[in-house]
């Protein structure tokens, strides 16, 4: 992430999997889950287009440890709706 917030998507494509997604025509994903820190929480909202303001990560980071499955796409479009 930091690599990705520093404009270098090249390194952040291969400091943060063993194999760069882009070999295999992807891109990096980061989830939210169970075991994910704030700074995931921040990286979802930045990407998506939200304000990672402090209430909106403590929202989902605290429904994040209160599940034992990477959160979905929706899980979270709702939580930030919910806000």
């Amino acid at each position: 992430m930091k690599a990705e917030a520093k404009g270098d998507a090249w390194l952040a494509d291969r400091i943060y999997s063993s194999v760069p997604a882009s070999l295999v025509g992807r891109e990096q994903v980061i989830e939210i889950g169970p075991m994910s820190g704030q700074s995931n929480v921040r990286h979802w909202l930045q990407k998506h287009g939200y304000d990672d303001d402090e209430s909106l990560v403590e929202r989902i980071f605290d429904a994040s440890k209160k599940t034992d499955h990477t959160l979905t796409e929706e899980e979270l479009e709702d939580l930030c709706r919910d806000a």
